[in-house]
């Protein structure tokens, strides 16, 4: 069936006409797909989809952080752990899989082995970004670093394993432990809308 053409398929007068639209920054962007990332992943969402919007999430805070803070802690693409003479061969495989994702120009009918665990790695470091730019934690952050210390400590800082324990008690630690992830983000996220505060303490539910 073949599409009807006026002009344009797309009409980009039709576009700037349109009234559905709403302002939007990069760190706003890169948080709105920091938050969505980490919702799909807690639900068992596409693993091509969570990393695409944790990597460009990552992506946009690193360079905000930087620029907010030129002296900051190292982040994954300027790692102290690579020499600068491997920089750019490092920051090409670790944008490896997110390239391969969005771009078809040269390699169309490729096919990549994906290991999807390396989105817990970029969301968890867009959310250190986001720490390093000055920004408040939502409650998605909050619910992937508490599921991240009991089930992935080995990812946490001494400083933030205790931060997260001290807002933790011993029975929401073996309650999350036992759990999907999905039922401990419910729960988590409906915990926080109740108290109304980023710093309450998470609460098991009542059976």
């Amino acid at each position: 069936m073949k599409l009807p053409l006026t002009r344009n398929l797309l009409d980009l007068d039709l576009l700037a006409m349109a009234k559905d639209t709403i302002r939007v920054s990069k760190l706003d962007a890169a948080r709105r797909q920091l938050r969505t990332a980490i919702s799909l992943w807690f639900n068992g969402g596409d693993p091509v989809a969570i990393h695409t919007l944790a990597f460009a999430s990552y992506e946009v805070l690193h360079y905000i952080s930087e620029k907010r803070d030129p002296y900051r802690r190292d982040l994954i693409f300027d790692t102290f752990t690579v020499k600068d003479e491997y920089r750019r061969y490092w920051n090409q495989k670790v944008r490896k899989e997110a390239n391969f994702f969005k771009h078809a120009d040269r390699d169309g009918d490729s096919v990549i082995e994906f290991n999807t665990s390396l989105s817990e790695y970029f969301i968890f470091f867009a959310i250190l970004a986001r720490s390093l730019c000055g920004e408040t934690e939502s409650d998605e952050e909050s619910a992937f670093l508490r599921w991240m210390h009991i089930n992935r400590p080995d990812l946490l800082l001494e400083q933030g394993k205790v931060s997260i324990t001290n807002s933790l008690k011993a029975e929401d630690i073996e309650w999350i432990r036992t759990r999907p992830r999905s039922e401990f983000f419910d729960h988590f996220l409906q915990a926080r809308r109740n108290v109304g505060t980023l710093n309450a303490r998470f609460s098991l539910p009542v059976d």
